[in-house]
């Protein structure tokens, strides 16, 4: 079985450090027995941090200036810790056995994935990023109603939209392509082990400039938005890019300013459009127009 009691511990220490920087570690003792019933001791708190560093890159650092303890702050790679601690206290829940679904579908009300097939592609997958082979799969189109036989390179596994994808590079290709979970039927690997290409991690750094899949070469850009200091809130606790400054009552107005640094693509247009009234984008001007034409096309279709 999974060590779920470590990494509970790891994620409430992460968290605490995050949001108190400064924090002393006997405040971290404290916060960890009295609010989350983890009663350690020095020691162990120092290795705990030894293991986030070595085990999950992430570096816990004594402020002489604040006197406490800061994390040295990558935000990507903070999230991907929290996300695996997410999935690891859903992997906790599923195997402590059916015994506890009853209390978990009385309490709990989950987002809708009843149309999400493609959780079971997940291990085969993994294992193949993991051990560098091909694999094979059939993917479906569902707009076409038809389906083709891919062989792959697999690079990556990212999760968009409560949906996951495959990153991988086909056969008689140099460029990565994105297959979604929901529609790859037959997954097997293959005693091949996976091409090797060059450019890979120049290609797979595409996706740290853009919001979800769709990356483009145009150069990175400058983005700035008037968002209302409430919708601010809720950016801040959750980004929609690495890249996001947030800057509360910045227009004395009760609007704030949030920048970013990214290449605007159509899944950021589409979270810029649901934003709505709380917020309005004002550089560049050629992403002001094109969110501009859209709100006057829904604005048609509403007429």
């Amino acid at each position: 079985m999974a060590n779920y009691k470590l990494l509970k511990r790891l994620e409430r220490s992460i968290y605490l450090i995050k949001n108190l920087p400064g924090i002393s570690k006997g405040e971290i003792l404290e916060r960890l027995r009295n609010d989350y019933d983890q009663e350690i001791s020095d020691r162990t708190l120092e290795r705990d941090f030894e293991i986030l560093k070595t085990d999950f890159g992430l570096e816990i650092q004594y402020d002489r200036s604040k006197r406490g303890y800061v994390l040295d702050d990558d935000p990507e790679r903070i999230a991907t810790f929290f996300k695996f601690a997410e999935l690891s206290s859903l992997a906790e829940i599923y195997e402590t056995g059916l015994k506890d679904y009853k209390t978990f579908q009385k309490w709990v009300i989950p987002d809708d994935s009843s149309g999400f097939y493609g959780l079971q592609n997940m291990k085969p997958i993994l294992k193949g990023i993991t051990l560098a082979q091909k694999i094979r799969f059939t993917k479906m189109n569902f707009f076409h109603d038809d389906s083709k036989e891919y062989i792959v390179s697999p690079f990556r596994l990212k999760e968009f939209l409560n949906r996951w994808y495959l990153i991988a590079v086909p056969d008689g290709m140099e460029e990565i392509r994105t297959f979604g979970l929901d529609r790859i039927r037959n997954v097997h690997i293959l005693k091949k082990k996976g091409s090797k290409f060059k450019n890979i991690e120049i290609q797979l750094n595409q996706f740290r400039e853009v919001v979800g899949l769709t990356y483009s070469l145009e150069p990175l850009q400058k983005i700035v938005l008037k968002v209302t200091n409430e919708q601010i809130k809720y950016l801040r606790s959750l980004p929609l890019h690495h890249s996001q400054v947030c800057i509360d009552d910045h227009y004395k107005d009760g609007w704030g300013r949030v920048n970013y640094e990214l290449k605007p693509n159509y899944e950021f247009m589409a979270e810029i459009l649901k934003l709505g009234a709380s917020a309005v984008i004002l550089e560049p001007l050629a992403l002001r127009e094109k969110i501009t034409e859209q709100i006057t096309i829904m604005h048609k279709l509403y007429e």
